[in-house]
């Protein structure tokens, strides 16, 4: 009898050890990305708004405070063809299936045009873009791509540029389904509407910061 209570006794210990890890684990999936997963950066100021934001409110520096694991390759005003230097420093141990990229570039490229552009010349901007991501996915054939779409600010000075921002966001979401997983939508235009979410018209901000930092670290 008493080696049947000491035995009954180790398994509900086990049991309960099992369903703790089990509840943890879960716990942490839900919540977002783990310990052992890397965020990697690259594109424009969406992603590094420091120059715009208080010390310690960028998007960079609210990722931080959920996971140490960041990279940021991000320049504030980078275009498509910047990204390409961007690439370049990446490690090449970062091409594991615990790395997730994520990338905002496009937004200035349409800005510089300085206008309304054609339904031709955003299908061009958009394929440079596509190459640009193929070339990503050579370098880093095991990580898991996220592209930004564009949202669209809240000052209507820019409302001019909102057929271009709609176009793009579209070809976005169509090439996704068409070419499977190469890459995963974070849609930025649902998310960030408020004119909080702005400073300097255009550029994200401290609030705007805490979203994008969270909706990164949720994506799975």
């Amino acid at each position: 009898m008493n080696n049947f209570h000491k035995f009954k006794s180790i398994f509900i210990v086990i049991i309960s050890i099992i369903i703790i890890v089990g509840c943890a684990y879960f716990k942490s999936f839900k919540e977002g990305l783990t310990n052992n997963d890397t965020i990697v950066l690259i594109g424009d100021s969406v992603l590094n708004n420091s120059n715009y934001v208080p010390a310690g409110k960028s998007v960079v520096d609210v990722l931080k405070t959920k996971t140490q694991n960041v990279f940021n390759f991000a320049k504030d005003g980078a275009t498509i063809s910047d990204c390409y230097g961007q690439l370049d420093k990446i490690p090449t141990d970062l091409n594991t299936t615990e790395t997730y990229v994520f990338i905002s570039a496009g937004g200035n490229d349409i800005l510089n045009k300085r206008g309304q552009l054609t339904s031709a010349e955003i299908r061009k901007l958009f394929n440079d873009y596509m190459d640009f991501v193929k070339a990503l996915r050579v370098k880093l054939g095991s990580a898991k791509i996220n592209i930004l779409n564009l949202y669209m600010p809240a000052n209507p000075r820019y409302q001019s540029y909102k057929s271009s921002i709609d176009q793009w966001n579209q070809l976005i979401k169509e090439y996704s389904s068409k070419i499977g997983e190469m890459y995963t939508v974070v849609g930025l235009d649902g998310l960030l509407t408020s004119p909080n979410d702005f400073v300097y018209d255009i550029e994200p901000s401290e609030t705007a910061s805490e979203k994008i930092a969270n909706v990164i670290y949720l994506t799975q």
